[in-house]
């Protein structure tokens, strides 16, 4: 049951990354068409472009966390039996996740100074809203570290 929840996770992570990605592209080309062709634009769209690659770095840094394709130094594993092999993987899987964990407690400290002088972002929305992807992404990474630092290591890459 765990197995499938996790797989509809999965699946959920990867169309938001592709929806937002496309949706990223799209507002990006007609905003540039509507500028070369009609001296105008969306006032929005700059802003929205700047938080949706945001949100798109940190979806993506958690896709690849997931997948444990992250950006990761291994020279010391390569060089280590099997055995001491497993005790660094999981130490070092830990220090990640504790890094992003405090990524994450940084993240809402700074959505808590955003929402004591409160801005407007776009439409009437709060400026601290889209502030939170820092807390919620950084949040399941180091979940995501955790869960892997109980697992089998990566597959190395020659």
């Amino acid at each position: 049951m765990l197995d499938k929840a996790q797989h509809y996770l999965h699946r959920f992570e990867t169309y938001l990354l592709a929806v937002l990605l496309t949706a990223l592209l799209v507002m990006s080309v007609l905003q540039i068409l509507l500028r070369v062709f009609f001296d105008t634009g969306f006032l929005w769209a700059e802003p929205v472009s700047r938080q949706g690659v945001l949100w798109l770095a940190l979806l993506g840094a958690l896709s690849a966390t997931r997948e444990k394709k992250h950006i990761a130094i291994d020279a010391l594993p390569r060089l280590l039996p099997a055995k001491t092999h497993q005790v660094v993987w999981t130490v070092t899987q830990l220090v990640a996740s504790g890094v992003c964990a405090a990524l994450a407690w940084y993240g809402w400290g700074m959505v808590q100074l955003e929402r004591e002088a409160p801005g407007t972002f776009v439409a009437n929305i709060p400026s601290w809203w889209p502030m939170c992807v820092f807390v919620a992404g950084f949040s399941l990474i180091s979940l995501r570290f955790v869960f892997a630092a109980f697992s089998k290591p990566a597959e190395q890459v020659l």
